[in-house]
């Protein structure tokens, strides 16, 4: 009897300890969190873009244009290196400064050309102005445009005349972009020449073994050097053959403006 109340005991306890031990598992479970739970990302909404409002600097960047512009004095293997010439004629500028008919003059000829096409190109009247200690240039008026010159085109200038010290004239275009440049155009006579031909007594002794050299130098930079031969002045005068050929020392050079 007793050993059968004991069983029945033993049992009662196991059946409890069971029953603890299942009552703590389903507390732990209840406390432990959900390892799927934790690393679920939380819902979210992408922001809706506008593209419009993107900063323009970065178009502005794109829409950038720059460009090499030269001049020089034409040549016919200079002008020959060109698909097509567009030409104006220096005189009708002339005329309208002056109000009226000015006297003929052949003048140089000048080459204007760049890597980018170049729109509503024309030549431009220009004042100066100093006030507070700054000299300003301004166009006053423009001439002979050209709607479109392209990369392999050139802008030629006929019977350009020179003078004084300041610019006077000079050329206007716009670019791809729409910016319009302004630019002064101007002969560098400051160059050094040896020998001078206007200030020698004895020019034609300078000539040695028919032919006379011309150095041009400008800015400090490289010499550039021209050789004349008596051949080439044949029976004219040297001094007035040096007038009508003044190109041969004469460096143009464009330098752009604000307007």
């Amino acid at each position: 009897m007793k050993k059968t109340v004991t069983i029945l005991l033993t049992l009662l306890l196991l059946v409890a300890l069971l029953a603890a031990c299942g009552q703590a598992s389903d507390t732990e479970a209840a406390i432990a969190p959900d390892p799927i739970a934790t690393i679920e990302p939380e819902e979210t909404t992408a922001p809706d873009y506008d593209y419009d409002d993107e900063p323009e600097a970065e178009i502005i960047l794109l829409d950038e244009i720059i460009f090499e512009i030269n001049i020089s004095l034409a040549s016919d293997v200079l002008l020959g290196s060109f698909s097509r010439l567009h030409e104006v004629d220096y005189t009708i500028l002339r005329e309208a400064n002056a109000g009226g008919a000015v006297e003929s003059f052949n003048g140089n000829r000048l080459v204007i050309w760049a890597d980018v096409p170049l729109y509503d190109v024309a030549l431009i009247s220009i004042v100066d102005d100093f006030a507070d200690g700054e000299l300003t240039f301004a166009p006053t008026g423009s001439f002979g445009h050209i709607e479109e010159i392209l990369p392999g085109q050139a802008f030629v200038i006929n019977a350009y005349v020179g003078g004084g010290t300041l610019p006077t004239s000079g050329i206007s275009f716009a670019t791809a972009n729409g910016q319009r440049h302004y630019f002064w155009m101007q002969a560098d006579q400051s160059v050094g020449m040896y020998p001078n031909p206007f200030v020698e007594s004895n020019f034609l002794d300078m000539f040695e073994d028919g032919s006379l050299l011309i150095e041009v130098t400008r800015g400090g930079g490289t010499s550039q050097y021209f050789t004349v031969t008596l051949d080439e002045i044949g029976d004219t005068d040297p001094v007035d053959w040096f007038i009508e050929n003044q190109h041969l020392w004469y460096l143009f050079f464009l330098v752009e403006f604000a307007n």
